[in-house]
Protein backbone atom coordinates (compact mmCIF):
# COMPACT_ATOMS: atom_id res chain seq x y z
CA UNK A 1 0.00 0.00 0.00
CA UNK A 2 1.47 3.50 0.01
CA UNK A 3 1.78 4.31 3.00
CA UNK A 4 3.41 1.04 3.50
CA UNK A 5 5.69 2.21 0.56
CA UNK A 6 6.24 6.00 1.60
CA UNK A 7 7.95 4.69 5.12
CA UNK A 8 9.95 2.52 3.39
CA UNK A 9 10.97 5.14 1.35
CA UNK A 10 9.95 3.31 -2.17
CA UNK A 11 8.89 5.16 -4.81
CA UNK A 12 5.85 4.88 -6.74
CA UNK A 13 4.97 4.45 -10.63
CA UNK A 14 2.65 6.74 -12.42
CA UNK A 15 0.47 3.87 -12.57
CA UNK A 16 0.54 3.12 -8.80
CA UNK A 17 -0.66 6.59 -8.16
CA UNK A 18 -4.28 6.84 -9.36
CA UNK A 19 -5.07 2.99 -7.84
CA UNK A 20 -6.53 3.65 -4.42
CA UNK A 21 -5.50 1.25 -1.49
CA UNK A 22 -8.46 -0.67 0.13
CA UNK A 23 -7.82 -0.64 3.84
CA UNK A 24 -10.02 -2.92 6.39
CA UNK A 25 -10.98 -0.84 8.92
CA UNK A 26 -8.87 -3.19 11.66
CA UNK A 27 -5.53 -2.30 9.82
CA UNK A 28 -6.16 1.48 9.88
CA UNK A 29 -4.56 1.32 13.82
CA UNK A 30 -1.67 0.23 12.16
CA UNK A 31 -1.35 3.01 9.21
CA UNK A 32 -1.99 5.49 12.15
CA UNK A 33 0.72 4.80 14.40
CA UNK A 34 3.02 4.21 11.47
CA UNK A 35 2.07 7.67 10.18
CA UNK A 36 2.29 8.77 13.82
CA UNK A 37 5.74 7.84 14.15
CA UNK A 38 6.76 9.27 10.61
CA UNK A 39 5.39 12.81 10.99
CA UNK A 40 7.35 12.83 14.82
CA UNK A 41 10.04 11.63 13.42
CA UNK A 42 10.28 14.26 10.63
CA UNK A 43 9.59 16.95 13.48
CA UNK A 44 12.11 15.71 15.54
CA UNK A 45 14.55 16.59 13.05
CA UNK A 46 13.35 20.17 12.64
CA UNK A 47 12.69 21.20 16.10
CA UNK A 48 16.30 19.38 17.38
CA UNK A 49 18.03 22.14 15.99
CA UNK A 50 15.45 24.87 16.85
CA UNK A 51 15.86 23.38 20.98
CA UNK A 52 19.20 24.15 20.61
CA UNK A 53 18.70 27.39 19.28
CA UNK A 54 16.38 27.78 21.90
CA UNK A 55 18.73 26.90 24.93
CA UNK A 56 21.27 29.58 23.23
CA UNK A 57 18.19 31.92 23.37
CA UNK A 58 17.62 31.19 26.57
CA UNK A 59 21.08 31.61 28.30
CA UNK A 60 21.54 34.83 26.36
CA UNK A 61 17.98 36.08 27.88
CA UNK A 62 19.53 34.63 31.26
CA UNK A 63 22.76 36.47 31.02
CA UNK A 64 21.32 39.82 29.48
CA UNK A 65 18.87 39.86 32.11
CA UNK A 66 21.24 39.42 35.43
CA UNK A 67 23.27 42.11 33.78
CA UNK A 68 20.40 44.76 34.14
CA UNK A 69 19.81 43.50 37.26
CA UNK A 70 23.61 43.96 38.59
CA UNK A 71 23.87 47.32 36.16
CA UNK A 72 25.63 50.47 37.79
CA UNK A 73 24.19 53.70 37.23
CA UNK A 74 26.03 55.54 34.70
CA UNK A 75 25.50 59.40 33.94
CA UNK A 76 23.74 62.50 35.52
CA UNK A 77 20.44 61.42 35.81
CA UNK A 78 18.07 63.31 38.39
CA UNK A 79 17.82 61.09 42.08
CA UNK A 80 13.95 60.88 41.70
CA UNK A 81 14.68 58.84 38.06
CA UNK A 82 17.53 56.65 39.45
CA UNK A 83 15.30 55.53 42.16
CA UNK A 84 12.02 54.91 40.01
CA UNK A 85 14.26 53.16 37.38
CA UNK A 86 15.71 50.85 40.11
CA UNK A 87 12.58 50.15 41.19
CA UNK A 88 10.56 49.16 37.63
CA UNK A 89 14.06 47.27 36.87
CA UNK A 90 13.04 45.16 39.80
CA UNK A 91 9.88 44.26 38.47
CA UNK A 92 11.15 43.89 34.39
CA UNK A 93 14.07 41.48 35.85
CA UNK A 94 11.54 39.51 37.98
CA UNK A 95 9.12 39.04 35.28
CA UNK A 96 11.92 37.69 32.81
CA UNK A 97 12.95 35.25 35.49
CA UNK A 98 9.35 34.12 35.66
CA UNK A 99 9.39 33.73 32.34
CA UNK A 100 12.07 31.87 32.03
CA UNK A 101 11.23 29.40 35.26
CA UNK A 102 7.70 28.37 33.20
CA UNK A 103 9.86 28.14 30.03
CA UNK A 104 12.07 25.13 30.30
CA UNK A 105 12.81 22.91 27.85
CA UNK A 106 10.66 20.38 26.53
CA UNK A 107 12.23 16.30 26.42
CA UNK A 108 9.03 14.45 25.17
CA UNK A 109 9.13 16.26 21.85
CA UNK A 110 5.78 14.32 19.98
CA UNK A 111 3.35 16.96 18.45
CA UNK A 112 0.45 16.96 20.78
CA UNK A 113 3.46 17.59 23.79
CA UNK A 114 5.58 20.32 21.13
CA UNK A 115 2.16 21.86 20.57
CA UNK A 116 1.28 22.60 24.02
CA UNK A 117 4.85 23.89 24.93
CA UNK A 118 4.59 26.31 22.17
CA UNK A 119 1.33 27.14 22.68
CA UNK A 120 2.28 27.69 27.04
CA UNK A 121 5.58 29.56 25.70
CA UNK A 122 3.96 32.41 23.05
CA UNK A 123 1.25 32.80 26.60
CA UNK A 124 3.95 33.15 29.37
CA UNK A 125 5.96 35.27 26.80
CA UNK A 126 2.83 37.63 26.31
CA UNK A 127 2.13 37.69 29.87
CA UNK A 128 5.71 38.27 30.21
CA UNK A 129 5.87 41.75 28.11
CA UNK A 130 2.38 42.68 29.35
CA UNK A 131 3.66 42.83 33.12
CA UNK A 132 6.56 44.61 32.59
CA UNK A 133 5.92 46.98 29.76
CA UNK A 134 4.94 49.92 31.71
CA UNK A 135 8.38 49.29 34.40
CA UNK A 136 10.53 49.01 30.99
CA UNK A 137 9.97 52.66 30.18
CA UNK A 138 11.21 53.74 33.31
CA UNK A 139 14.25 51.14 33.48
CA UNK A 140 14.91 52.09 30.00
CA UNK A 141 15.84 55.72 30.38
CA UNK A 142 18.67 54.78 33.13
CA UNK A 143 19.88 51.58 32.07
CA UNK A 144 19.86 51.89 28.00
CA UNK A 145 22.26 49.42 26.85
CA UNK A 146 21.25 46.48 29.27
CA UNK A 147 17.63 47.05 29.00
CA UNK A 148 18.54 46.94 25.02
CA UNK A 149 20.22 43.80 25.63
CA UNK A 150 17.20 42.46 27.46
CA UNK A 151 15.09 43.46 24.53
CA UNK A 152 17.12 41.90 21.89
CA UNK A 153 16.96 38.67 24.04
CA UNK A 154 13.58 38.53 24.23
CA UNK A 155 13.60 38.70 20.53
CA UNK A 156 15.60 36.61 19.52
CA UNK A 157 13.88 33.94 21.61
CA UNK A 158 10.64 35.36 20.26
CA UNK A 159 12.13 34.48 16.59
CA UNK A 160 13.11 30.74 17.53
CA UNK A 161 9.08 30.39 18.90
CA UNK A 162 7.76 31.69 15.70
CA UNK A 163 10.34 29.36 13.55
CA UNK A 164 8.31 26.37 16.02
CA UNK A 165 5.34 27.78 15.09
CA UNK A 166 6.22 27.04 11.73
CA UNK A 167 7.50 23.77 11.76
CA UNK A 168 4.08 22.81 14.09
CA UNK A 169 1.89 24.19 11.36
CA UNK A 170 3.67 22.07 8.66
CA UNK A 171 1.94 18.91 10.08
CA UNK A 172 -0.70 20.03 12.00
CA UNK A 173 -3.34 19.46 9.57
CA UNK A 174 -2.20 15.79 9.31
CA UNK A 175 -1.55 15.20 12.99
CA UNK A 176 -5.13 16.73 13.82
CA UNK A 177 -6.24 14.17 11.05
CA UNK A 178 -5.01 11.34 13.15
CA UNK A 179 -6.08 12.64 16.30
CA UNK A 180 -9.87 12.87 14.60
CA UNK A 181 -9.02 9.37 12.73
CA UNK A 182 -8.61 7.87 16.01
CA UNK A 183 -11.34 9.42 17.69
CA UNK A 184 -13.57 8.25 15.01
CA UNK A 185 -12.73 4.90 15.38
CA UNK A 186 -13.33 4.55 18.74
CA UNK A 187 -16.35 6.25 18.47
CA UNK A 188 -17.13 4.17 15.44
CA UNK A 189 -16.47 1.11 17.53
CA UNK A 190 -19.20 2.23 20.37
CA UNK A 191 -21.44 3.23 17.73
CA UNK A 192 -20.98 -0.35 16.49
CA UNK A 193 -20.74 -2.47 19.82
CA UNK A 194 -24.16 -0.43 20.73
CA UNK A 195 -25.70 -1.33 17.38
CA UNK A 196 -25.04 -5.31 18.15
CA UNK A 197 -26.51 -4.68 21.95
CA UNK A 198 -29.42 -3.54 19.99
CA UNK A 199 -29.79 -5.90 17.34
CA UNK A 200 -29.10 -9.06 20.16
CA UNK A 201 -32.03 -7.24 22.13
CA UNK A 202 -34.50 -7.11 19.04
CA UNK A 203 -34.08 -10.78 18.35
CA UNK A 204 -34.46 -11.81 22.09
CA UNK A 205 -37.33 -9.94 22.08
CA UNK A 206 -38.50 -11.32 18.93
CA UNK A 207 -38.17 -14.58 20.21
CA UNK A 208 -40.36 -13.78 23.31
CA UNK A 209 -43.13 -12.63 21.37
CA UNK A 210 -43.16 -15.71 19.59
CA UNK A 211 -43.17 -17.99 22.48
CA UNK A 212 -46.08 -15.70 23.41
CA UNK A 213 -48.03 -15.97 20.75
CA UNK A 214 -47.41 -20.28 20.10
CA UNK A 215 -48.71 -19.59 23.93
CA UNK A 216 -51.61 -17.75 22.81
CA UNK A 217 -52.89 -20.16 20.22
CA UNK A 218 -52.44 -23.15 22.63
CA UNK A 219 -54.46 -20.60 25.20
CA UNK A 220 -56.98 -19.84 22.35
CA UNK A 221 -57.28 -23.35 20.99
CA UNK A 222 -57.94 -24.12 25.05
CA UNK A 223 -61.15 -21.57 24.96
CA UNK A 224 -62.64 -23.16 22.03
CA UNK A 225 -62.07 -26.38 22.99
CA UNK A 226 -64.15 -25.93 26.49
CA UNK A 227 -66.90 -23.36 24.40
CA UNK A 228 -67.29 -26.86 22.43
CA UNK A 229 -67.49 -29.39 25.68
CA UNK A 230 -70.55 -30.13 27.48
CA UNK A 231 -69.35 -28.47 30.75
CA UNK A 232 -69.51 -24.95 28.50
CA UNK A 233 -73.01 -25.98 26.79
CA UNK A 234 -74.53 -26.78 30.39
CA UNK A 235 -73.18 -23.45 31.65
CA UNK A 236 -74.66 -21.72 28.08
CA UNK A 237 -78.10 -23.78 28.99
CA UNK A 238 -78.13 -22.22 33.05
CA UNK A 239 -77.49 -18.62 31.43
CA UNK A 240 -80.45 -19.05 29.30
CA UNK A 241 -82.44 -20.14 32.31
CA UNK A 242 -81.02 -17.08 34.43
CA UNK A 243 -82.00 -14.90 31.60
CA UNK A 244 -85.41 -16.35 31.73
CA UNK A 245 -85.65 -16.28 35.59
CA UNK A 246 -84.30 -12.42 36.12
CA UNK A 247 -87.00 -11.41 33.01
CA UNK A 248 -89.91 -12.72 35.80
CA UNK A 249 -88.68 -11.52 38.22
CA UNK A 250 -88.47 -7.65 36.51
CA UNK A 251 -92.15 -8.49 35.31
CA UNK A 252 -93.33 -9.60 38.37
CA UNK A 253 -91.70 -6.50 40.24
CA UNK A 254 -92.95 -4.34 37.78
CA UNK A 255 -96.32 -5.50 38.26
CA UNK A 256 -96.03 -4.95 41.65
CA UNK A 257 -94.78 -1.14 41.05
CA UNK A 258 -97.58 -0.93 39.16
CA UNK A 259 -100.41 -1.18 41.92
CA UNK A 260 -98.77 2.00 43.58
CA UNK A 261 -97.89 3.76 40.87
CA UNK A 262 -101.19 5.49 40.70
CA UNK A 263 -101.56 7.48 43.69
CA UNK A 264 -97.92 7.92 44.40
CA UNK A 265 -97.82 11.63 43.32
CA UNK A 266 -100.57 11.80 46.52
CA UNK A 267 -98.25 10.16 48.61
CA UNK A 268 -95.04 12.31 47.55
CA UNK A 269 -97.51 15.10 48.62
CA UNK A 270 -98.41 13.33 51.87
CA UNK A 271 -94.84 13.16 52.54
CA UNK A 272 -94.29 17.02 51.91
CA UNK A 273 -97.05 17.91 54.42
CA UNK A 274 -95.78 16.19 56.97
CA UNK A 275 -92.10 17.06 56.33
CA UNK A 276 -93.44 20.94 56.64
CA UNK A 277 -95.79 19.95 59.97
CA UNK A 278 -99.12 20.42 58.14
CA UNK A 279 -100.21 16.94 58.44
CA UNK A 280 -98.66 14.67 60.94
CA UNK A 281 -98.11 10.97 60.29
CA UNK A 282 -97.49 7.84 62.88
CA UNK A 283 -93.71 6.84 62.35
CA UNK A 284 -94.86 3.41 61.61
CA UNK A 285 -97.03 4.67 58.95
CA UNK A 286 -94.36 7.29 57.74
CA UNK A 287 -91.89 5.00 57.40
CA UNK A 288 -94.12 2.78 55.41
CA UNK A 289 -94.93 5.70 52.77
CA UNK A 290 -90.72 5.94 52.64
CA UNK A 291 -91.01 2.68 51.66
CA UNK A 292 -93.72 2.83 49.01
CA UNK A 293 -91.99 5.64 47.12
CA UNK A 294 -88.29 3.87 46.94
CA UNK A 295 -89.27 0.37 46.79
CA UNK A 296 -92.57 -1.35 46.69
CA UNK A 297 -92.18 -4.71 46.64
CA UNK A 298 -90.53 -4.04 50.38
CA UNK A 299 -93.88 -3.07 51.42
CA UNK A 300 -95.67 -4.36 54.46
CA UNK A 301 -99.91 -4.97 53.33
CA UNK A 302 -100.81 -3.58 56.32
CA UNK A 303 -99.99 -0.47 55.14
CA UNK A 304 -103.15 -0.14 52.79
CA UNK A 305 -105.42 -0.04 55.58
CA UNK A 306 -103.53 3.14 57.78
CA UNK A 307 -103.23 4.48 54.60
CA UNK A 308 -107.02 4.43 53.92
CA UNK A 309 -107.25 6.14 57.14
CA UNK A 310 -105.18 8.91 56.37
CA UNK A 311 -106.97 9.85 52.89
CA UNK A 312 -110.31 9.28 54.90
CA UNK A 313 -108.76 11.69 58.00
CA UNK A 314 -110.41 15.48 57.18
CA UNK A 315 -107.25 16.68 58.01
CA UNK A 316 -105.44 15.90 55.28
CA UNK A 317 -105.30 19.61 53.07
CA UNK A 318 -105.82 17.46 49.92
CA UNK A 319 -109.15 18.33 47.32
CA UNK A 320 -112.39 15.50 48.49
CA UNK A 321 -112.28 14.90 44.69
CA UNK A 322 -108.86 13.68 44.53
CA UNK A 323 -109.47 12.11 48.57
CA UNK A 324 -111.78 9.92 47.26
CA UNK A 325 -109.94 9.02 43.58
CA UNK A 326 -106.78 8.02 45.48
CA UNK A 327 -108.87 5.53 48.33
CA UNK A 328 -110.57 3.62 45.36
CA UNK A 329 -106.79 3.26 43.88
CA UNK A 330 -105.49 2.35 47.34
CA UNK A 331 -108.14 -0.53 48.21
CA UNK A 332 -107.73 -1.75 44.50
CA UNK A 333 -103.98 -1.68 44.69
CA UNK A 334 -104.40 -3.42 48.69
CA UNK A 335 -106.78 -5.68 47.40
CA UNK A 336 -104.16 -7.30 44.48
CA UNK A 337 -100.89 -6.31 46.33
CA UNK A 338 -100.48 -9.62 48.39
CA UNK A 339 -100.76 -12.10 45.20
CA UNK A 340 -98.41 -9.50 43.60
CA UNK A 341 -96.07 -9.53 46.28
CA UNK A 342 -96.50 -14.00 46.15
CA UNK A 343 -95.73 -13.55 42.84
CA UNK A 344 -92.59 -11.46 43.09
CA UNK A 345 -91.15 -13.62 46.06
CA UNK A 346 -91.36 -16.66 44.08
CA UNK A 347 -90.09 -15.32 41.00
CA UNK A 348 -87.19 -13.57 43.44
CA UNK A 349 -86.66 -17.18 44.84
CA UNK A 350 -86.32 -18.95 41.80
CA UNK A 351 -83.84 -16.27 40.21
CA UNK A 352 -81.51 -16.50 43.09
CA UNK A 353 -81.92 -20.02 42.92
CA UNK A 354 -81.04 -20.51 39.19
CA UNK A 355 -77.93 -17.84 40.00
CA UNK A 356 -76.71 -20.01 42.68
CA UNK A 357 -76.81 -22.68 40.60
CA UNK A 358 -74.77 -21.35 37.68
CA UNK A 359 -72.21 -19.57 40.25
CA UNK A 360 -71.82 -24.07 41.23
CA UNK A 361 -71.62 -24.74 37.64
CA UNK A 362 -69.25 -22.68 36.95
CA UNK A 363 -65.77 -23.73 37.66
CA UNK A 364 -63.99 -20.70 36.48
CA UNK A 365 -62.28 -22.20 34.19
CA UNK A 366 -63.51 -20.05 31.21
CA UNK A 367 -62.64 -16.97 33.22
CA UNK A 368 -59.40 -18.06 34.01
CA UNK A 369 -58.65 -18.55 29.97
CA UNK A 370 -60.05 -15.21 28.90
CA UNK A 371 -57.97 -13.85 31.54
CA UNK A 372 -54.74 -16.11 30.66
CA UNK A 373 -55.37 -14.77 26.87
CA UNK A 374 -55.47 -10.95 27.81
CA UNK A 375 -52.52 -11.35 30.09
CA UNK A 376 -50.72 -13.19 26.88
CA UNK A 377 -51.87 -10.40 24.43
CA UNK A 378 -51.01 -7.66 26.71
CA UNK A 379 -47.11 -8.93 27.34
CA UNK A 380 -46.96 -9.10 23.42
CA UNK A 381 -47.99 -5.92 22.72
CA UNK A 382 -45.52 -4.16 25.04
CA UNK A 383 -42.45 -6.58 23.67
CA UNK A 384 -43.66 -4.96 20.20
CA UNK A 385 -43.45 -1.09 21.17
CA UNK A 386 -40.01 -2.10 22.78
CA UNK A 387 -38.96 -3.88 19.39
CA UNK A 388 -40.55 -0.85 17.66
CA UNK A 389 -39.01 1.82 19.74
CA UNK A 390 -35.56 -0.49 19.47
CA UNK A 391 -35.80 -0.94 15.48
CA UNK A 392 -35.75 3.05 15.44
CA UNK A 393 -33.02 3.54 18.19
CA UNK A 394 -31.45 1.06 15.49
CA UNK A 395 -32.37 3.65 12.68
CA UNK A 396 -30.86 6.25 13.91
CA UNK A 397 -27.45 4.55 15.06
CA UNK A 398 -27.10 3.64 11.56
CA UNK A 399 -26.93 7.02 10.35
CA UNK A 400 -24.83 8.33 12.78
CA UNK A 401 -22.49 5.68 12.37
CA UNK A 402 -22.62 6.06 8.00
CA UNK A 403 -22.25 9.72 9.54
CA UNK A 404 -18.71 8.87 11.51
CA UNK A 405 -17.19 6.25 8.64
CA UNK A 406 -17.48 9.64 6.09
CA UNK A 407 -16.01 11.80 8.55
CA UNK A 408 -13.21 9.26 9.44
CA UNK A 409 -12.74 8.37 5.56
CA UNK A 410 -11.68 12.66 5.02
CA UNK A 411 -9.39 12.16 8.26
CA UNK A 412 -7.88 9.15 6.39
CA UNK A 413 -7.90 10.90 2.84
CA UNK A 414 -6.17 13.79 4.68
CA UNK A 415 -3.10 11.43 5.92
CA UNK A 416 -3.32 9.61 2.66
CA UNK A 417 -5.32 10.75 -0.37
CA UNK A 418 -5.48 6.89 -1.82
CA UNK A 419 -6.33 5.05 1.01
CA UNK A 420 -9.95 4.06 0.55
CA UNK A 421 -11.36 1.97 3.84
CA UNK A 422 -13.56 -0.71 3.80
CA UNK A 423 -15.83 -0.78 6.98
CA UNK A 424 -17.28 -3.64 8.34
CA UNK A 425 -20.63 -4.92 6.88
Amino acid sequence: MKWIKKLFGKQESSHEKIISSEVSFDELPVLLEESSQKISSEIEKDVSGLFRKLEVAISELKESNSRLLEAKVEGDFDIRAVKRAKSNRENVTKQVGVFIDKLGILENTDFRALKGFHEAAVQNLDTCLEHMNQSFRYTRAVFPQESKDVTESLGRLGQVLNELRETIRGHKREMEAIEAASTGMKDIQELSASMEAENLEIESKKRKIQTLKDEIARTGQALEDFKQGEAWQNLQSLQGELDIARDRLKKAETGLNSLVIPFSGNLSKIKKLHESSRYTLKPEVKQQLDICLEAPVNLDPSFFPELQKVFEDPALDIQTQKKEKTLAQVRSASSGFEEKKKEYIAAQKAFEAKKAELASSDTGKLAGLEHKEAELLARTRMLEEEVEISEKKLTVLKEELKSKEKELQSSVTVIDSSVKIQFLP
